[in-house]
């Protein structure tokens, strides 16, 4: 085999491999925070649909899991839903916007998603908006006055900051950017 014909095949061995290693890296093999392994999906719904999407068990005393049926660790999620209801809370300085679903005959509930700050000046009822987060999944058992709870959640990124955190304020809020209108 000649010189040339040598380094040809050295270099096309090469190339093989970085593809192959880009291929899996892409293909979500990667490890997350959590230990959880990403799929990486991008997955649009309403806030309907997301809810009709998620599974609660609880017995509000010990444990609580609420997971999804079709998100992962990692996904993308884009909420796009038409404002129903916005109000600022100044004491707390977060701007909560709801989104009504129907629950049947004549019945309706709604989704509540609080927002840092007031964005109640840029965002009306009636405007088509699009939420983006990415999925967390994340495990912790929180103590106080010697009784435990348990949490297995799967949750906005972008409201985590610590256990302690997420309880004492209800869930978090989300930062203004994962906001837009459409």
């Amino acid at each position: 085999m000649t010189l040339l014909g040598c380094a040809m095949k050295k270099t096309i061995t090469i190339f093989a491999i970085l593809c192959i290693g880009l291929v899996i890296f892409l293909s979500g093999c990667n490890e997350q925070e959590n230990g959880g392994t990403t799929t990486g999906n991008t997955v649009t719904m309403t806030a309907e649909e997301l809810n009709d999407d998620m599974n609660i068990e609880t017995d509000w005393n010990t444990y609580m899991k609420i997971l999804y049926d079709s998100l992962e660790n990692g996904d993308t999620l884009i909420i796009e839903d038409t404002i129903d209801n916005i109000s600022y809370e100044p004491i707390i300085d977060r701007t909560v916007i709801i989104f009504d679903m129907s629950e049947g005959e004549g019945m309706t509930s709604s989704l509540n998603y609080p927002f840092e700050g007031d964005i109640s000046d840029i965002y009306q009822i009636g405007d088509q908006v699009k939420i983006t987060a990415t999925i967390k999944h994340v495990e912790f058992t929180f103590e106080e006055d010697g009784a435990s709870m348990d949490y297995e959640l799967e949750i906005f990124d972008e409201m985590w900051t610590t256990q302690e955190e997420y309880i004492a304020s209800g869930g978090g809020t989300l930062p203004s950017s994962c906001i837009t209108k459409l």
